[in-house]
């Protein structure tokens, strides 16, 4: 058994794309507490929804530069219903390899998110 089914993560992370590139229509972006560390103080931290999937992705400031960019707004009220294009790159974090989500112009029409994006937590 693979370690996401055994614990499901409640945000989406790059390795759920797997390796697929959906174009997706924001939904909403929500404020919502999250804790870094067991027993440290919940911080605020936005994060972002689509049409069609039910995992929401913390948003890094490199993925809002990115949509800002792409919706050519950098006001988030200006984003909903706008189309953006998911995929996944590689990198190093603090020393430890990651796969991080970022945003490209859509080239099509809507594509649906890949089924680990559908999960919720259980």
């Amino acid at each position: 058994m693979k370690l996401s089914d055994m614990f499901p993560r409640k945000y989406a992370s790059g390795a759920d794309l797997n390796g697929s590139s959906p174009t997706l229509i924001i939904s909403n972006i929500e404020k919502e507490p999250m804790s870094s560390q067991p027993g440290k103080a919940p911080e605020l931290k936005f994060v972002i929804y689509f049409k069609n999937a039910n995992k929401g992705i913390v948003l890094s400031h490199t993925l809002a530069e990115q949509i800002a960019a792409i919706v050519k707004s950098d006001d988030t009220d200006q984003w909903i219903g706008k189309k953006v294009t998911l995929y996944s790159q590689p990198m190093k974090v603090a020393g430890k390899d990651r796969i991080a989500i970022r945003a490209k112009a859509p080239s099509n029409g809507e594509t649906p998110p890949p089924h680990a994006l559908q999960d919720e937590e259980e």
